[in-house]
């Protein structure tokens, strides 16, 4: 029981009441969840129930902060090249006979795309782009937003720069890209054929639909997208090196972070000659993101710093009678099913002192002993969160655009297709978990 704890009465109490109502106020969005998150932060602050030092020294991972800055102002600066919606309109114009040929592209430029600069930013490059291609062909967008949000989570699992999940998890278990590749990469694919057969074989109708639509699309202009061959050249010359600093940061000496802002600062110099330009790549900052990243890291320490974090693991081992295995899979689970219907980023930052401290008291030695914990929230959080729309910040933005944009696609849409899909995904995912990771 939580009352056994050694130390003091309020302080646990008050760490968890803190935690649960800015949890409450982030989901439901009721006020700005990263002003919510950090004003929390501050509270336990100065009550004194978290430590400034520690704080700022050990609960606040300043390589995730970093390294999240860092891809978003590369995404804000690729969305000024274009380079990505000339890519994705010129090679659509080239199967533009078949729809199901198009759902296939759409899917594997978000992943790619994703598992470059977040799924965040790889949904709002493509979303405007996929509402214009439904418009011009006289389709409904349905069925590639609902993909597209998919084919982003699942591309975004696969990278450590892919999602703020997977920066937070990376950052907490020194693992870099070729980590995340190598484990998720695999599952990522086999879900992604499996989804697009999925929603073809739902969406059947609309996908007879299309006909030979080369006339309407070859009169959109995939060149004007590009506002400077200049720097769209120079611009994926730096997201190549950016890949390669993420792959070999070890070799380099360098964190990831370091990597990712020195990416910012060269794709700054190119795109950045005056104010208004620095203002539109300020303007697609995401910082209610940034806040709540920074007010759960404290929150977090609060829960670790009060004992509920170790009581908490205390609990899961004896109910798993300290197997790895089955603790893993319970991780996944809890990961899996919360991040469908909630932010997973709160979930993520009370789940890494959670596994720290379960290493403690299981007396791990070796940081490998734990991989399969790491691997376990990094996999049902990446398939979780195409359960819903709030399940991500790639379905809450398609759902934004497409309404702007005069398109029904409402939350219960998005869920009577995708969670169901979504249950299918973790159920496979669990079993993958089992058979080739722990």
């Amino acid at each position: 029981m939580i009352s056994e704890i050694d130390t003091a009465f309020w302080p646990v109490y008050t760490a968890a009441a803190v935690f649960a109502i800015v949890y409450v106020l982030v989901v439901t969005e009721k006020i700005n969840g990263g002003l919510a998150a950090i004003i929390g932060a501050l509270a336990l602050l100065v009550l004194g129930i978290v430590d400034w030092n520690a704080a700022l020294s050990h609960h606040i991972a300043l390589n995730t902060l970093l390294l999240l800055v860092g891809m978003m102002i590369t995404a804000a600066a690729v969305d000024r090249s274009g380079i990505v919606h000339f890519t994705a309109l010129r090679i659509v114009q080239m199967v533009s006979g078949s729809l199901p040929a198009v759902l296939v592209v759409v899917t594997l430029i978000a992943a790619l795309t994703s598992a470059v600069l977040g799924s965040g930013p790889a949904l709002l490059l493509l979303a405007p782009l996929i509402l214009r291609i439904g418009r011009t062909l006289r389709i409904g967008p349905v069925p590639f937003l609902i993909m597209s949000v998919i084919a982003c989570n699942l591309g975004g699992m696969t990278t450590l720069a892919g999602s703020v999940p997977n920066m937070m998890i990376g950052t907490a278990a020194d693992m870099d890209t070729r980590n995340f590749a190598a484990h998720l990469l695999q599952p990522a694919l086999i879900l992604l054929v499996v989804h697009v057969a999925l929603l073809m074989l739902i969406f059947r109708r609309e996908m007879k639909q299309g006909g030979d639509r080369k006339t309407e699309l070859a009169s959109l202009d995939p060149s004007s997208y590009v506002t400077s061959r200049t720097r769209a050249r120079l611009s994926l010359g730096v997201l190549v090196l950016l890949i390669a600093g993420l792959v070999w940061h070890d070799a380099l000496n360098m964190s990831s972070g370091i990597v990712a802002i020195a990416a910012a600062l060269l794709m700054l110099g190119i795109h950045v000659h005056s104010g208004d330009e620095l203002r539109q790549i300020r303007d697609r900052m995401d910082f209610k993101t940034l806040g709540v990243l920074v007010g759960f890291y404290v929150l977090a320490g609060g829960l670790v710093e009060t004992g509920i974090i170790g009581e908490i693991a205390m609990r899961l081992l004896e109910l798993t009678n300290e197997n790895k295995t089955l603790t893993a899979l319970v991780l996944f689970a809890v990961s899996g099913l919360f991040s469908a219907v909630l932010d997973p980023v709160p979930l993520i930052a009370a789940s890494i002192p959670l596994i720290q401290t379960i290493g403690l008291q299981m007396e791990v030695v070796r940081p490998a002993d734990l991989q399969g914990l790491w691997w376990a929230l990094a996999l049902g959080s990446g398939i979780g969160s195409s359960g819903t729309l709030a399940g991500s910040v790639a379905g809450g933005l398609a759902a934004g655009l497409a309404q702007k944009e005069g398109y029904r696609f409402s939350y219960l849409s998005y869920l009577v297709v995708a969670f169901p899909l979504t249950l299918l995904a973790l159920a496979a995912g669990g079993w993958y978990l089992y058979t080739n990771i722990l």
